[in-house]
């Protein structure tokens, strides 16, 4: 992982881009760049996150409506996610199977916000991979390994969350959240193990 350093020899803070629960695996994105961080994650933003998501109980039309529709749980309000079900090895997945594949796309990262979506339809996650957050992918990244990636601008990002939104709205956003490129800035993407993390170190 790759970092600058100061003059005194101290080298800048990694920040993680949204964070993933101990029992949630996939992508995390780390930068020394906290303000391209902090508008990373910002609900507004739109920047949106990928996941792939294994669910044990019976998965019905209406309980796919209710994820896609947005639902709120406990006075706490969740904004509808794009639900789609995936392919499983023995053939497509059947609306009768107790085990389903989906995969889900959301624009916000409320804490364990799948779960308890699933928990409240009752579904069960069994397993839970993150996959993409903006324009990071995940792809064949090995689990445990971190890489440097090129920066990626936020505009374009949230032009893709934002896509089917009020125009004008839009506009404003760009306006008023545009963050420059981070210059002498990395950015790093890791797979993360579930219940493990893998060891990186900060070196010139």
């Amino acid at each position: 992982v790759g970092a600058s350093t100061s003059k005194r020899g101290s080298r800048d803070s990694l920040l993680p881009i949204g964070r993933l629960d101990m029992n949630t695996e996939g992508l995390i994105v780390i930068t020394n760049n906290g303000s391209y961080s902090r508008e990373m994650e910002l609900p507004s933003n739109s920047v949106l996150r990928v996941y792939r998501a294994r669910v044990h109980g019976l998965l019905t039309p209406s309980k796919l409506s209710a994820i896609r529709n947005g639902i709120e749980i406990d006075g706490i309000s969740y904004k509808g996610m794009q639900a789609s079900i995936q392919q499983h090895r023995g053939g497509n997945i059947r609306e009768t199977s107790t085990n389903s594949w989906l995969q889900i796309t959301c624009q916000e990262g409320k804490n364990r916000q799948i779960r308890k979506i699933m928990e409240h339809l009752r579904l069960k996650v069994t397993r839970l991979i993150r996959i993409a957050f903006g324009d990071y992918q995940l792809n064949t990244i090995p689990p445990g390994l971190a890489i440097e990636v090129p920066y990626k601008p936020l505009l374009q990002q949230k032009n893709r969350g934002n896509a089917g939104t009020n125009k004008s709205l839009q506009r404003q956003r760009q306006r008023n959240s545009n963050v420059a490129p981070p210059s002498q800035k990395r950015l790093t993407v890791e797979r993360r193990r579930i219940f493990r993390t893998a060891s990186t170190s900060a070196r010139q």
